[in-house]
């Protein structure tokens, strides 16, 4: 006799798509999405609903942020009415997930603030988005309140997020330390998107720092993980953050723009010229909104201009520091 070929049911394909996306296991939960599709006239609405949630976290990584709004509107659009507040909370989580990617705090706070007050389980995987949207804009307190709230883990993968979430919001003397514990966690088991994110983070808080040669080897092995997983939003935020850390700044030579910008004078005052707010700027760079606003004064210092609306006149296509 043939054995008998077993396929697993719809439900059973939501849950292993759900474990494989926690786990950064991106490629299976792509072939497990896949084989959902192909048997979605199997699926009932709560299934056909999970891998629309899964794709929509795939997308969310990816950095395609109109698909994310789209697909998980579709989630939302049954979920809300019919009280489904695991569905919802995910939802909301996904929007602001793919908001993160794409420089926009913002939009991430409200859509996490919107979804995840009540439902902890979703919270718990929140926990460090949540923190770093809200300390982006300025909502230190909210991130404590949600890290608090959180369930303590002694160890894996919600012991890491929580790591980091706990080093975004500590003080000075205690945020090196949790950032370390974090990657030391890593050591255990490979999570390429959660760590590269964690040495972002990391790199990003020894930049601000002045710690240039160790922000730099941070920011390269993000760099580098975001780069093979295909997540353009996060590619681009650290390849500005490692421009900023370049050769020329490290050695305190001006750029070859005319001006004499520092790197990072230069890189704001392009910013600045695309419309950009300080406070939007700070986002990209890591910095706060009075340090770009700092950095804006010497640039018209150097130029003799006298508003930000001037900018846009200036050549700043100047020589770029290799990353």
């Amino acid at each position: 006799m043939r054995p008998e070929h077993h396929t697993p049911s719809a439900a059973l394909l939501s849950a292993l798509q759900a474990n494989a996306l926690l786990l950064d296991l991106f490629d299976q939960a792509g072939q497990l999405i896949r084989m959902a599709l192909a048997r979605s006239a199997e699926a009932g609405v709560a299934d056909a609903l999970a891998t629309e949630l899964a794709l929509s976290h795939l997308l969310a990584i990816r950095g395609d942020q109109t698909e994310v709004w789209r697909r998980t509107g579709r989630v939302l659009a049954f979920a809300v009415p019919h009280g489904d507040g695991l569905l919802a909370a995910r939802a909301r989580w996904l929007r602001g997930l793919a908001a993160l990617g794409t420089g926009d705090p913002e939009s991430a706070l409200h859509e996490l603030r919107e979804g995840l007050s009540g439902h902890p389980a979703v919270t718990a995987w929140a926990v460090a988005d949540f923190a770093e949207a809200a300390v982006a804009v300025g909502c230190q307190e909210v991130a404590g309140a949600v890290l608090a709230r959180a369930r303590r883990q002694p160890y894996g993968i919600l012991r890491r997020l929580e790591l980091r979430a706990a080093a975004l919001t500590a003080e000075e003397c205690d945020a090196e330390r949790l950032f370390l514990a974090a990657l030391q966690e890593a050591d255990t088991a490979a999570m390429p998107f959660t760590d590269a994110r964690t040495r972002f983070a990391y790199g990003s808080w020894l930049a601000r720092r002045r710690r240039t040669a160790a922000a730099r080897s941070q920011l390269a092995c993000a760099h580098r993980g975001f780069v093979a997983l295909g997540a353009d939003g996060w590619t681009g935020r650290v390849t500005a953050e490692l421009q900023a850390v370049g050769a020329g700044e490290l050695s305190g030579e001006v750029s070859m723009d005319g001006y004499g910008f520092t790197p990072r004078e230069r890189q704001i005052a392009g910013f600045a010229a695309q419309g950009l707010s300080n406070r939007e700027i700070g986002w990209r760079l890591g910095l706060s909104h009075r340090t770009v606003g700092s950095h804006l004064s010497h640039v018209f210092q150097k130029t003799g201009i006298a508003s930000r609306a001037e900018l846009g006149a200036l050549d700043l296509t100047g020589e770029e520091v290799p990353v």
